[in-house]
């Protein structure tokens, strides 16, 4: 287990849904000696009339998830990959070497009685159900790191409601590319600061007045634009406004 995991939000069966993954260990996924998708389902006991965990049922359900990745862990075959909360549904994901989880799944849970729970096993070499499921999407990841930048702030006292200028990064593969982001960046009224070309790789920045607590819909903007464009959009920043 790597110590790079985050969650967001999604709609899974249409349904409010928060997923907390392991996104460092992607970087080594599919694991070969780890071919089979193991899961753990408890029924949660007081979830939130959306179907997502209550504050009140908080420090019990992370009890749990101690409990049983302490011990489905322990004998060095099973990895945890994250969870999903949805539905008044906790479910717990490993990836296992063989169908002995289960056991330890059950045997964790004897601590905790008043949880119904249900588990399943299935081959999943491929690691669809982390891949497919589990991680985010390349626009939930732009949303993560918005948030991460968003915390940061806080952090240093900021208000995110100011707006201020805020600076833009994005890299394409040709001029051309490039020219034709920047005509969407004039129609949204970004001011371009600088171009540079390095690496046959073609650089823009660019700045626009805006709020960092709505820099979601700005950003998922300039990723599409970016991405029609074959390049990549490469994030923001700002100074703090206290």
């Amino acid at each position: 287990m790597s110590d790079q995991w985050n969650f967001y939000a999604l709609l899974v069966d249409d349904e409010p849904a928060s997923i907390f993954v392991d996104l460092g260990v992607a970087k080594e996924a599919p694991i070969a000696d780890l071919p089979n998708m193991a899961y753990l389902r408890v029924r949660m006991n007081n979830p939130r009339p959306d179907g997502l965990s209550s504050q009140e049922e908080y420090d019990e359900l992370i009890k749990i998830e101690n409990d049983v990745t302490l011990a489905v862990e322990s004998d060095g075959n099973s990895l945890y990959v994250g969870r999903n909360t949805s539905s008044g549904n906790r479910d717990f994901y490993f990836y296992t070497r063989g169908q002995s989880i289960e056991g330890a799944f059950k045997t964790a849970m004897e601590n905790w009685p008043k949880y119904d729970f249900q588990t399943g096993i299935r081959p999943d070499a491929e690691w669809s159900t982390y891949w497919r499921f589990l991680h985010p999407s390349p626009e939930d990841l732009q949303r993560m790191g918005n948030r991460d930048v968003v915390d940061r702030l806080l952090e240093n006292g900021d208000r995110i409601e100011t707006p201020r200028k805020i600076d833009h990064f994005a890299v394409f593969k040709t001029p051309h590319d490039r020219k034709a982001f920047t005509q969407h960046l004039v129609t949204k009224g970004y001011a371009i600061s600088q171009t540079r070309d390095a690496d046959g790789e073609f650089q823009i920045e660019f700045d626009r007045i805006d709020r960092p607590d709505e820099i979601d819909d700005v950003t998922i903007d300039l990723y599409r634009t970016a991405r029609e464009n074959d390049g990549d959009y490469d994030g923001w920043g700002c100074v703090t406004a206290n």
